[in-house]
């Protein structure tokens, strides 16, 4: 089950990456954080009181992962603005998979020999599925990939694969109170940085339109449901593992970046799509 609910966090994940990223296409960053960020939380937070759990162990954890999400969510939407998705997506995928790999090997996690080789070939997925297309996109403006989206991306993963790492410390019985904190506190840390920036420059932090608005709260919602959704499958299952099935998410961004955006899939992109597949099914038997 926790590997099934990582998997479908990863494909809500990636839905709303591609969501946000087209948002971040119309509006800053940051203006789409102000209002995806509380309205994920309106999502979540009577699903946690229904559920119930230990509301008190979880706020830790749940607030240090909200910090990284945070600066993950900041960085990829700053990524998918510049550069082409189908690219920039996987490169954060790959360091957000690695850290919490490693974190949960080195803490004593020992998965099956089929989970190792699942690994092994997110990795080859994830990367293959990031091969820069070789004909244009319907936006010329976003088909190149830039020394700032590159170090966007980096940094996106860098935040991700935190945030992985250190939801999983939260009590087993924390239900979603870890993915509740952590949305209150990215809540309040955007509205901190948009009022310090307004006071500084005068911008307004919600002056775009409604359709972007629209698409800041579909993405708040995905991205909710798939935290979620993590939180549970990393209280019943291994971190090494759930968190390579959770970082599989740009493959339904690529998919999406194919058909609405018009971004051409390379062979070997398809051969990752493939690829993806057969990892999460050898680490869904492994584990």
């Amino acid at each position: 089950m926790a590997s099934v609910l990582a998997l479908v966090s990863s494909v809500l994940w990636g839905l709303g990456d591609f969501v946000g990223g087209l948002a971040s296409r119309r509006a800053r960053p940051l203006q789409v954080l102000l209002v995806s960020m509380p309205v994920g939380l309106l999502l979540v937070t009577p699903i946690a009181l229904l559920v119930g759990g230990d509301a008190r162990g979880s706020f830790g954890p749940g607030v240090g992962a909200g910090v990284f999400g945070t600066v993950g969510l900041l960085c990829l939407y700053g990524a998918l603005a510049t550069g082409p998705m189908g690219v920039l997506a996987p490169v954060s995928a790959v360091l957000a998979a690695a850290i919490p790999v490693v974190v949960g090997l080195v803490s004593g996690e020992r998965p099956g020999p089929l989970a190792y080789v699942g690994m092994a070939l997110a990795v080859v997925a994830i990367v293959t599925v990031g091969l820069e297309p070789s004909a244009p996109t319907d936006d010329d403006q976003h088909q190149r990939v830039t020394p700032r989206a590159l170090l966007l991306a980096i940094g996106a993963g860098l935040g991700f694969g935190l945030f992985f790492t250190v939801v999983s410390a939260a009590p087993d019985d924390a239900g979603l109170w870890p993915a509740v904190w952590a949305r209150a506190l990215s809540s309040v840390l955007v509205a901190v940085i948009a009022l310090v920036l307004y006071l500084r420059t005068g911008a307004r932090p919600l002056e775009t339109s409604r359709a972007t608005l629209g698409l800041s709260a579909v993405a708040g919602c995905l991205d909710a449901s798939a935290n979620g959704l993590y939180v549970v499958a990393v209280q019943t299952g291994l971190l090494s593992v759930v968190s390579v099935l959770g970082s599989l998410y740009p493959a339904a961004t690529v998919l999406l970046a194919r058909f609405v955006l018009g971004e051409r899939l390379r062979p070997l992109q398809r051969v990752g799509m493939l690829t993806a597949l057969a990892a999460s099914v050898l680490l869904a038997v492994g584990s």
